[in-house]
């Protein structure tokens, strides 16, 4: 790596944003120098905790003024395209943009293609790419530590399939490193008011709702995942093989993975295939549970200074949104499947997500 700070700026300093600038001093060479955002008070916010930046009300101005090596969208999806735009076409090198990728198929589609087009690496912020513990699931299921993998369940909390379900989405495209070819469900919007009401989140599953129901893969592989609104901590999710199993269960910077399975393939219906509990390596992060974030920056630094490959493209950020798309239009239909990938028909589908009418 060059000995050389990295230079970083933000676009978007509110509420998820503050946790990405937060992140960047975790980077190693990485240094934030400036932030920019339409409203005053989030860039004072900004300036009282990082003295030495500067601060720009039009993110335009900001990327013309400072040599960017990195640029980190934490704005609404809605938001991003013409800061994409710029972005590409101002000379940033590198993009971080917070999940999910866009609130549809064709605007995600346009910034890949800038990207692209102008030599710009984009990066989304789905973190468990660079959790050490699912790296470690996925070279276990591709050493063959699980045999055969036939299928799965996943399964979180708070519903919205858009916010949180496009992280658990990518991860098991991720550890499986599939393509998802069907997909079916139901969407459940709002929560239920007779039981544990939150109004907040209430408001946030009316655009965004949980979704129970199936992913199937071209290797074979089915999964079932669930986020209806009476969903119970810990995000669990599951692995299964001819061979046996993974569990893991998360927790807040803490994670539990209980690993089962034999030395040898069996699909013997009768469950006398026995199997036994084997030692997995588990990294946790308490104290710091994102800290997989600075991770993510720090790859971004070694791809444009040393030619890595990118682990979190924008490809990668467009097939979560378009599984999201899919469960939502399998919803529409009655569970019926549909299949991937979805036609051009599709691509104006606007998932919704977080509601914020001022645009802060």
């Amino acid at each position: 790596m060059n000995d050389r700070n990295y230079n970083f700026g933000q676009v978007g300093y509110r509420g998820r944003g503050k946790g990405l600038a937060s992140f960047v001093e975790d980077a190693k060479d990485a240094k934030l120098v400036a932030v920019a955002d339409l409203v005053g008070e989030n860039l004072e916010d900004a300036k009282s905790l990082y003295s030495n930046i500067n601060v720009y009300s039009s993110h335009l101005e900001m990327i013309e003024a400072e040599n960017l090596d990195v640029l980190i969208i934490a704005t609404a999806p809605k938001f991003r395209l013409p800061i994409v735009t710029d972005a590409a076409q101002k000379g940033v090198k590198a993009i971080y943009m917070e999940k999910p990728i866009a609130n549809t198929l064709a605007e995600a589609d346009k910034m890949i293609s800038l990207c692209k087009e102008n030599g710009v690496e984009l990066s989304i912020g789905h973190q468990r790419r660079w959790n050490p513990n699912y790296v470690n699931i996925k070279n276990a299921i591709k050493n063959g530590d699980l045999g055969t993998v036939t299928h799965g369940v996943s399964y979180w909390t708070a519903g919205r399939i858009g916010a949180n379900g496009t992280h658990f989405l990518d991860m098991i495209n991720f550890v499986l490193d599939d393509e998802p070819v069907r997909i079916s469900g139901t969407a459940q919007f709002g929560m239920n008011k007779e039981a544990d009401f939150n109004e907040k989140l209430n408001e946030w599953m009316e655009k965004d709702p949980g979704v129970s129901g199936f992913i199937d893969y071209s290797k074979g592989t089915r999964v079932w995942i669930h986020c209806f609104n009476d969903v119970i901590t810990p995000h669990t999710h599951m692995f299964c093989g001819t061979k046996g199993r993974i569990d893991v269960f998360e927790g807040t910077g803490k994670m539990d993975i209980l690993y089962r399975a034999s030395d040898k393939n069996s699909t013997d219906m009768r469950g006398v295939h026995e199997v036994e509990s084997k030692e997995f390596p588990i990294t946790n992060t308490e104290g710091k549970p994102e800290i997989m974030v600075s991770y993510g920056y720090q790859e971004l630094i070694e791809v444009i200074s040393e030619g890595k490959t990118n682990s979190s493209t924008g490809e990668d950020g467009r097939k979560a949104l378009e599984m999201i798309v899919a469960f939502q239009l399998s919803s529409e239909n009655g569970g019926r499947p549909v299949t991937l990938p979805l036609p051009e028909s599709c691509f104006n589908y606007e998932v919704g997500y977080h509601p914020n009418p001022s645009g802060k």
